[in-house]
C-alpha cells in the first residue's frame, strides 16, 4: 500500500497492464472493488485512463458493483467524462445502468465533467443525443457554463449560451478571468452580460411606458364617466 491507500492492482490499472491485472487477479486474488482512502477504485482509474480493455476483462469481477463511488459520490462515468474519454463514456452508458445525469454528492454529474474537459462532443451527446439536464447545477450554483467556462473553449460556451439559453452569472466571467483574464470567453461572456442588462433596462423602460398609458388612459377615462353620471 503506498500513502494514498492504493496497492499493486491499483497500480497495474493505473499503468494499462492487462497482464499483470490478470496475475494479481487470477492468481493472488486480488480485489478490483477495494478502495483507497479516498475510496477510489481500480475502475475509477481505468475510466479516468481510457483503459476499456481492461473494464472489459473485470466484467465477472464487479457484477456487485459495477459502477463504484468514492468518497466523493463520483462513479467511473464522472472520471470517464471529466477526462474527456470518449470512447469509455459509451461503454460505461451502453454496458451498465448509469446516466449523465447521476449526480455526486455535491450534485457534480457527468455533464458538468465534461463541460469541465472542454468537450464538445460529449456535450452535444449527452445534451442533444441523451436530453440529459441541461440546466443541472450544483449544491454550490455552478451550472454547465461555469465548467465549460473553466475549459476556455469558445465554441462550447457559445452552444451553451445559443442552444441552450444559458446566461452567464458573474462567478462564470469570474472564473473564466482566473484562467486567461483576455480570453475570448471571458469578452464573449462580457459581451453577452452586458447585452442581458441592456435588455432587463428596455423590458424595464417598456413596462413604465406601458404603466403610464395606462394610467393616462385611466385619468381620461374618469372624467367621462363623471360627466355620464351627472
Amino acid at each position: 500500500m503506498d500513502n494514498r491507500g492504493r496497492g499493486l492492482l491499483h497500480a497495474a490499472c493505473e499503468g494499462g497492464d492487462n497482464g499483470i491485472v490478470r496475475t494479481l487477479i487470477e492468481t493472488h486474488g486480488m480485489d478490483p472493488l477495494a478502495e483507497d482512502k479516498d475510496g477510489i477504485t481500480c475502475l475509477h482509474l481505468l475510466a479516468e485512463r481510457k483503459r476499456v480493455y481492461i473494464y472489459q476483462y473485470l466484467e465477472p469481477n464487479i457484477v456487485s458493483n459495477p459502477i463504484p463511488k468514492d468518497k466523493s459520490g463520483r462513479t467511473p462515468l464522472h472520471y470517464a467524462s471529466r477526462s474527456d474519454n470518449i470512447g469509455m463514456v459509451h461503454y460505461l452508458i451502453e454496458t451498465f445502468p448509469c446516466t449523465p445525469d447521476d449526480p455526486d454528492n455535491n450534485g457534480y454529474t457527468s455533464v458538468h465533467g465534461a463541460c469541465e474537459a472542454g468537450s464538445m462532443e460529449l456535450v452535444q451527446y449527452f445534451l442533444t443525443d441523451l436530453k440529459c439536464n441541461a440546466l443541472a447545477e450544483t449544491d454550490d450554483h455552478k451550472t454547465m457554463l461555469y465548467f465549460a467556462s473553466m475549459s476556455s473553449n469558445l465554441e462550447l460556451v457559445r452552444f451553451l449560451v445559443d442552444v441552450f439559453s444559458l446566461k452567464p452569472r458573474p462567478h462564470d466571467i469570474e472564473i473564466a478571468q482566473s484562467v486567461d483574464p483576455d480570453s475570448s470567453v471571458v469578452k464573449y461572456l462580457q459581451k453577452v452580460n452586458t447585452g442581458m442588462i441592456f435588455d432587463m433596462m428596455e423590458e424595464e423602460k417598456r413596462m413604465k411606458e406601458t404603466h403610464q398609458e395606462k394610467h393616462e388612459q385611466q385619468q381620461q377615462t374618469d372624467p367621462q364617466s363623471q360627466d355620464i353620471t351627472s
